[in-house]
């Protein structure tokens, strides 16, 4: 098998990184050559790519990332993870791995091909009390996203809320400082529920702090879902993209009786969505990723 690790698809050194790393994982068993454009015989080489594709975007990195998605399928796509990450650095001891894509139900996970031994989560607890309604917004324009406009949802979300349950409804805006003019107006419309701030670098706002005593929350397909069913918070998941979706509500209206079912089959899926540094090196995670090739 011949792969092409596209190491210009990553705009930061950081992440190049991450992929020379996962060259090393693959080198012991394929031929690896690196790529800056899609080539001739690109039909021969299975790429390897970092971050989601924005193709509206002119930058280098999306475009080759463009021309793979287009062009050179199957190929692995490396990503922030979703257990063990950080809002406040980039630098991740893990990535998130996936084929054709880095959504739930856009890309290959390998569930067929899963180590029953593996498991990098905490057995799901699901709380059964709470309060207050959590609404966990995105970065606008996130690819996560798919085109949705994180406003709209918020205030339609809020809207369709209101007629099944009086719960305080807190709103937790993403922590990169974009659109603020957007959140601002936001605000205005909505005047019956809490804004907490939360903005990098310097007032970014602990998960924790808004998990406390919280009944639900509700996300699009953001990946802090996650950090929430990890502490036992049941989830509204409003987009099939949602890695938490298997163990989510997904209807509003079931928001005083949210889904707090059996979770072992995800976490041992989720434990084979992600892969430490340390296995992207070895090779562990390529020995994964390949029988979905």
């Amino acid at each position: 098998m011949h792969v092409a690790v596209c190491i210009q698809s990553a705009h930061n050194e950081v992440y190049q990184q991450k992929m020379r790393w996962f060259a090393e994982g693959v080198s012991t068993e394929c031929d690896v050559v690196q790529w800056t454009s899609l080539p001739n015989d690109h039909n021969k080489y299975v790429p390897v790519i970092y971050g989601s594709v924005k193709k509206n975007r002119s930058a280098a990195h999306h475009k080759i990332k463009s021309q793979v998605y287009d062009h050179g399928r199957p190929f692995v796509m490396l990503e922030t993870p979703l257990v063990h990450r950080r809002a406040d650095t980039i630098d991740h001891g893990w990535l998130r791995v996936g084929i054709n894509g880095f959504l739930w139900d856009d890309a290959e996970w390998g569930f067929g091909h899963m180590d029953p031994t593996r498991n990098i989560v905490s057995p799901i607890e699901w709380r059964k009390n709470g309060d207050h309604i959590l609404i966990l917004m995105q970065n606008p324009g996130d690819a996560s996203l798919r085109g949705a406009d994180i406003f709209e949802w918020v205030e339609n979300t809020v809207i369709e809320l209101r007629k099944h349950t009086d719960r305080p409804i807190r709103i937790r805006p993403h922590p990169l400082p974009n659109k603020q003019q957007k959140l601002e107006q936001l605000k205005q419309k909505l005047r019956d529920v809490t804004f907490v701030e939360n903005k990098l670098p310097d007032n970014l706002r602990p998960l924790s702090e808004d998990f406390k005593n919280c009944w639900c929350v509700v996300t699009y397909s953001s990946g802090s879902s996650v950090d929430a069913v990890m502490a036992g918070i049941p989830n509204i998941a409003c987009d099939t993209g949602n890695m938490a979706w298997p163990i989510s509500s997904t209807k509003l209206d079931m928001i005083e009786k949210p889904y707090t079912g059996d979770t072992k089959l995800w976490e041992q899926q989720i434990s084979h969505c992600q892969f430490s540094t340390e296995e992207l090196r070895n090779g562990v995670c390529w020995n994964h990723v390949k029988q979905s090739l």
